[in-house]
């Protein structure tokens, strides 16, 4: 139904208008603005606090957010007079007047509750991370529109904070990239994060440049960063040496990874709009997943939206998913639990997935048990810390326990199935001669072997970078994902074995190095140079230069030749146990 002419006005009085032009284009549709579905608009992305609309009018394509976050300080604001849509418009003008790329605003109203922002679209144009990867793809061209994107990007950030303007969520999601022109142009999105202050200290900069490092960590050069930050003081023109603000953001950088570490851990077992608490009957409770802000690669689970009462009805009996005809094939039968593999129906989608139940073998960690979470709740709760920190797993979907009182009876743990070869078997079918299903000749053999050797080096360094400390890493608990062409992925599952530690010791650090090599030991494919090429991958960061390896490598043979020397102790104490 349209609006009338009457009401049209009147809510035209209550709208601020960016200039002349805009109330001209926009005056017509304001009572539509606050259903855009009317008009026949798209949502393009949505969350609690905002949705954000696309559409067009009269030719032109126009964004429209609204905000409309339920907390307490967004209301009390509210109730103040304070509005994001106002502050957005605001920054935008003024950052535009200072030379900083920013959408253009059109109009924002904040009143009766109604809290909307209309800007024109910036087209052509493609978030930041998006485009990055894409240019990755286009070799020597691509690199070369990366770099002129970073030159970009730190001429926008040099003169933000010159005029006094901080944005307090600085990453290449909220940056835009302009692919109308010959050399590639940063615009700033999101501004109603934004903070103005007199005087900007070299600390507080340094705190803000460190959020854009810890985005891009992953996916720039050491080289591509100091580009960066070289061209944001050639701009900035501040004081200061270029590796005095390099330290300086990285031990910031660390200290912003940590906390917002901190605070992601602390809603995976809560409820939320990725995670929900669950109460079954007979006892039994726990958590389960709603959707993944994590997509790990080759995962089909993290692409779906589950809700709690599909989960309810897929887990109404769990006893009874260890059992009946869709057991495909029982992975693990021992003393410390069974593990099955098995399809799980959830609402209309279907999942192929790993239940894990575990024993407990001693008397002592019943009564542990009643004063720490299930062990099935922590491998949960530790699956998707790994993927917060980009460490492939196989994705955590459901931990369960039950109790009665404070004594646990039983738990449970699905997670999704990943189809792939653990490592030995991986190494020995395509490495060996004459065993791959497609040969592969000597080169590409050599390559293989150099990228999963080097990514089983990258894969505990990001572990105990993070403080993860596990006492189980073995062949057997990792596999390999490989897809032609791409690189091939090492996932670390079975997560019973790993803590997380305030400080990890070196002798923990070379434990988790002594499993692995003696790991590698045990396969015949992997060679002397193919175990140091492990070494070398844990040990070497971008920046580091040549590495003396010689010490950690004679200490790792020493712990490697121990503990070999004790596990034939131990094979050949339980052999001659079976044959008394």
């Amino acid at each position: 139904m349209a609006p009338s002419p009457d009401e049209t006005t009147r809510l035209a009085g209550k709208v601020v208008f960016a200039d002349d032009r805009a109330e001209f284009l926009l005056a017509g549709h304001i009572a539509q603005f606050g259903d855009p579905q009317q008009l026949g608009w798209q949502p393009v992305k949505q969350n609690a606090s905002r949705t954000v609309w696309r559409g067009e009018i009269d030719g032109q394509n126009v964004y429209l957010k609204h905000f409309h976050s339920r907390t307490l300080s967004h209301r009390l604001g509210r109730a103040m007079g304070a509005s994001d849509a106002r502050c957005e418009m605001r920054f935008s003008q003024y950052l535009s007047r200072r030379g900083v790329d920013t959408p253009q605003p059109l109009a924002m109203m904040c009143r009766n509750g109604a809290e909307w922002l209309a800007t024109a679209a910036v087209e052509p144009s493609q978030p930041a991370h998006e485009w990055q990867l894409a240019q990755r793809q286009q070799g020597p061209a691509g690199r070369r529109r990366i770099r002129h994107a970073i030159l970009s990007a730190a001429e926008s950030v040099a003169q933000m904070h010159a005029a006094g303007v901080l944005h307090c969520d600085l990453h290449a999601g909220n940056m835009l990239i302009r692919t109308d022109e010959s050399a590639p142009r940063v615009v700033l999105m999101d501004l109603h994060r934004m903070k103005r202050r007199r005087c900007l200290s070299r600390r507080v900069c340094v705190a803000n440049l460190a959020q854009l490092m810890h985005d891009r960590l992953e996916w720039t050069t050491r080289s591509e960063r100091l580009r960066f930050l070289k061209h944001y003081l050639a701009v900035r023109e501040t004081g200061g040496t270029l590796r005095g603000w390099a330290i300086l953001i990285e031990e910031s950088a660390w200290r912003h990874r940590r906390r917002l570490y901190a605070q992601r851990e602390r809603r995976i077992l809560s409820s939320n709009r990725y995670f929900r608490r669950l109460r079954l009957g007979d006892g039994w409770r726990g958590h389960v997943v709603l959707a993944s802000k994590r997509r790990p690669i080759g995962s089909r689970a993290a692409e779906l939206t589950f809700s709690a009462d599909e989960w309810r009805r897929a887990l109404a009996r769990p006893e009874q998913l260890m059992l009946g005809g869709q057991v495909e094939k029982v992975l693990k039968d021992s003393a410390s639990g069974t593990v099955i593999r098995r399809r799980l129906k959830v609402g209309p989608h279907e999942l192929d997935v790993v239940i894990k139940r575990p024993r407990r073998k001693r008397a002592w960690k019943r009564l542990a048990d009643c004063f720490r979470p299930a062990r099935t709740i922590r491998a949960f709760r530790l699956g998707h810390a790994l993927l917060t920190r980009r460490i492939a797993t196989a994705l955590p979907l459901v931990a369960l326990e039950r109790r009665v009182g404070p004594l646990l009876l039983d738990s449970m743990l699905i997670t999704e199935y990943v189809d792939a070869p653990q490592l030995h078997h991986f190494l020995n079918l395509w490495l060996g001669e004459g065993h791959q299903p497609a040969p592969l000749d000597e080169p590409q053999r050599r390559q293989l072997g150099t990228q999963v050797l080097w990514q089983m080096g990258r894969l505990l360094q990001r572990l105990h970078d993070s403080n993860f400390h596990h006492r189980d890493l073995k062949g057997p608990n990792m596999l390999v994902r490989w897809a032609p062409p791409d690189q091939p992925q090492v996932v670390l599952v079975d997560l019973d074995g790993l803590r997380h530690v305030r400080h990890l010791t070196e002798k923990q650090r070379f434990h988790g190095l002594m499993r692995l090599n003696v790991s590698l030991r045990q396969c015949p494919c992997v060679n002397l140079p193919g175990q140091l090429r492990m070494l070398l991958g844990y040990l070497r960061r971008p920046g580091s230069g040549r590495i003396n390896f010689k010490p950690y490598w004679r200490v790792l043979e020493a712990w490697s030749a121990r503990k070999m020397r004790q596990q034939i102790r131990t094979r050949r104490r339980k052999q001659k146990a079976v044959r008394g």
